[in-house]
Formats: C-alpha cells, sequence, structure tokens
C-alpha cells in the first residue's frame, strides 16, 4: 500500500486505491470500505472499472482448476465408510440409457466451447463542435465505450486527445487517453444526460486529473 507519509494528490491517491482493490491486495477491512465507495463515489467506481479493463488481460495466462471432490472422504470420515454393493450386469435399456447421457454431455460440452459472435458497439454519441471538422463516434457495449475518430486531424507528437464523463456541475472524469482511430475505454454508470469531452493533454495525459488544454468536442448522451 502507499506509504502514509507520502503527500500525493486526492486523485492519484483514489486511483492508486482502485488498483489494489482490483489486485486483491487490501486488507479486508479497508477492502470493505473501498467496496463501499464503489457504490457512492462515481469517480472511483470509474477508476475501478479502468483497473479492471487494464489488467484483465493478465487472466490469460492461468486456467480454471476444477476443485477436488473431497464429499466421499468427508463423508466417510463422518460416518465411516458405505459397505461396498454387490456389481449387477446392468440391464439393456440401463446401458442405453447411459450412453445417451453420455452422448448428451459431449454435445452439450461441444456447444459449450464453440466460438460466440461478441455483441456489437450499439451507437452512444457523436464528439463534434462548431467551426472544427473533428469529429469522434462514440459506442457502447456493456462496460465498453469505444472511441472511433472519424474525421478531422488527431493530436500531435506532443500532445494527446484525453476523453471525459462530465455530471451535472460534477469535476470532469478522465474515463482515458485516445490512442490510433479507435480506442476501447471501460466506464460504468453512464446514463442520460451526461457529457463526453475531449481535451487536448501533454503527452501522458493531464497532470493534474482535470481538463488542462482547450475542449476540442463534445457529446450528451440522449439514451443508452
Amino acid at each position: 500500500m502507499t506509504p502514509p507519509d507520502r503527500d500525493i494528490p486526492d486523485h492519484e491517491a483514489a486511483d492508486i486505491l482502485a488498483a489494489e482493490f482490483v489486485l486483491g491486495t487490501l486488507p479486508l477491512e479497508a477492502r470493505e470500505a473501498a467496496a463501499t465507495r464503489i457504490r457512492r463515489d462515481a469517480h472511483f467506481a470509474l477508476a475501478v472499472a479502468r483497473w479492471e479493463h487494464r489488467l484483465a488481460p493478465l487472466n490469460a495466462g492461468y486456467e480454471d482448476v476444477p476443485a477436488p471432490d473431497l464429499l466421499p472422504k468427508i463423508e466417510a470420515r463422518l460416518f465411516g465408510a458405505a459397505p461396498k454393493r454387490q456389481s449387477r450386469k446392468p440391464a439393456f435399456w440401463k446401458g442405453w440409457f447411459g450412453g445417451a447421457a453420455v452422448a448428451a454431455a459431449l454435445g452439450l460440452a461441444v456447444l459449450a466451447y464453440l466460438p460466440t459472435t461478441p455483441q456489437p458497439f450499439r451507437p452512444l454519441t457523436t464528439l463534434a463542435a462548431e467551426n472544427s471538422d473533428l469529429r469522434y463516434e462514440v459506442g457502447l457495449r456493456g462496460d465498453d465505450l469505444r472511441i472511433a475518430h472519424i474525421a478531422g486531424a488527431g493530436a500531435d507528437a506532443a500532445h494527446v486527445h484525453e476523453l471525459w464523463l462530465i455530471v451535472g456541475n460534477a469535476a470532469p472524469i478522465s474515463l482515458g487517453l485516445i490512442t490510433g482511430q479507435e480506442t476501447t475505454l471501460a466506464t460504468t454508470g453512464l446514463a442520460p444526460g451526461m457529457v463526453l469531452a475531449i481535451s487536448l493533454e501533454p503527452t501522458g495525459g493531464s497532470p493534474t486529473g482535470a481538463p488542462t488544454g482547450p475542449v476540442l468536442v463534445t457529446g450528451v448522451i440522449e439514451k443508452l
């Protein structure tokens, strides 16, 4: 965890806490407090969503391991070993039924591993401005935003475009940096009436946690 004597801005402290929550390194009391904060603080909930999105590729390096079947051992220890029954040759219909069940199970297993087509992004809003040919199209799929650069010049080598969420009179919330023609960013808690905006920031993003450069384009979320 972050040393308590280090003086860091509040927005950086919240981002570090969100990362520790996603990584699972917080002690129980701090984790419960962070979970409560997610439900009450939209800024913090977005920070957690961004860290989950960043760290999700790490899961690809691990495989699910089936839990061991401990029930027979537990029952034997509690109640003693059950007497062995004499095996009987199964009747024809029982053997057929067992084979059919195995075939059905194999069929379901094959279906479970068939590739599924991901749902497309739904159009959410267009980011534009008067007297500017810069335009971004924004789509939504679950908690993922796709920001596509449609027209106008991108940022130069010394700058970057940064996406912000504006909710009423609250301070803007950074959703992340836009790189390339299409960028996918994690978000949560979107609602009609919220505003998305893009500002021009130094390479690496805003150093203050708030927009420092000019706001280039904006768009209102009309419906989800």
